[in-house]
């Protein structure tokens, strides 16, 4: 059965969560205090539905996940978040979907990733010279981290963030943050839907406006002359709206690496006010901000 399940766990790789993007998200993590196997129960009370924080970290340090998962489906909201939380740990799903056992399916899930890793470091490994790996350890260093948690949680919403890095090798690894904001009452995910006129030139001001606020910001160099199109890959106006999620008092508009710009700029991000935003949403946004009683003129 363990065989079984061991094999499930280590078909799927998903990338996710380092220091440094930790850092980016200004949350500090201490290595020492992750290198031991653990699976963490944290039960939280939400809109009636217990929740446990799971978490697994490989002796050596090379693999660690965690998330914020339902103890138990069959509302909305919670369907709802399981399947999301499948979609960033397919191996999870599957193997729980057999066991029954959240606790038991994330330990393996860690498990099998971490053995996927280290099967694959021996085959490179095998490939190459003794003589020629001298030098090159460095680039078995492999790491992957995975974090999907909660961010922020009131009456209307709840709102998750995905924070990841893997390396594999090479000159950099991948890293991103993502998130995905759930209505409690309906248990649908809250996208793009709730906006309206985005295209109108004044939105599409103040958007482009905030997203070089990022770059200038965050840029090394002298850039206080450069304009918008100075940082991107693409033609600025083939710029969209990206990922989109809700925190307390703010939208936030999430780029990944090499979406919009070059890697060394990071992640960009535009975050704007609930009153900046107020002009661009539907009722249905304004309801799931508090807003629903306010109107709201269209600039």
């Amino acid at each position: 059965m363990k065989k079984t399940l061991f094999t499930l766990a280590a078909v799927l790789l998903l990338c996710a969560g380092c220091d440094r993007v930790r850092q980016y998200l200004g949350k500090a993590k201490d290595k020492d205090q992750t290198k031991d196997i653990a699976v963490q129960p944290k039960d939280e009370q939400q809109a009636g539905l217990q929740f446990i924080h799971l978490a697994y970290n490989s002796p050596d340090s090379m693999v660690s996940i965690s998330a914020d998962v339902p103890t138990t489906v069959g509302t909305p909201l919670a369907d709802s978040i399981m399947k999301y939380v499948g979609e960033n740990f397919e191996a999870f799903t599957t193997i729980y979907n057999e066991s029954h056992d959240a606790r038991q399916a994330f330990r393996y899930t860690g498990e099998g990733i971490h053995t996927q890793m280290l099967s694959e470091i021996a085959e490179q490994k095998a490939d190459i010279e003794p003589q020629d790996l001298e030098g090159m350890e460095w680039m078995f260093n492999w790491s992957y981290e995975n974090e999907l948690t909660q961010e922020y949680d009131c009456q209307r919403y709840v709102t998750y963030v995905n924070v990841g890095d893997n390396y594999t090798g090479g000159a950099h690894g991948f890293h991103w943050v993502n998130g995905t904001t759930f209505d409690k009452e309906t248990g649908k995910r809250i996208g793009k839907e709730i906006l309206k006129n985005t295209d109108s030139q004044a939105f599409r001001t103040l958007f482009q406006r905030e997203l070089l606020k990022y770059f200038t910001e965050t840029d090394s160099d002298e850039g206080a002359n450069n304009t918008l199109s100075d940082y991107l890959l693409i033609d600025i106006n083939d710029l969209q709206i990206s990922n989109m999620r809700i925190t307390d008092r703010n939208f936030v508009f999430q780029y990944q690496p090499y979406e919009i710009s070059y890697y060394a700029a990071g992640l960009p991000v535009v975050i704007l006010t609930f009153e900046q935003m107020k002009p661009y949403l539907t009722t249905e946004g304004l309801r799931l901000i508090g807003m629903e009683q306010e109107q709201v003129s269209t600039h």
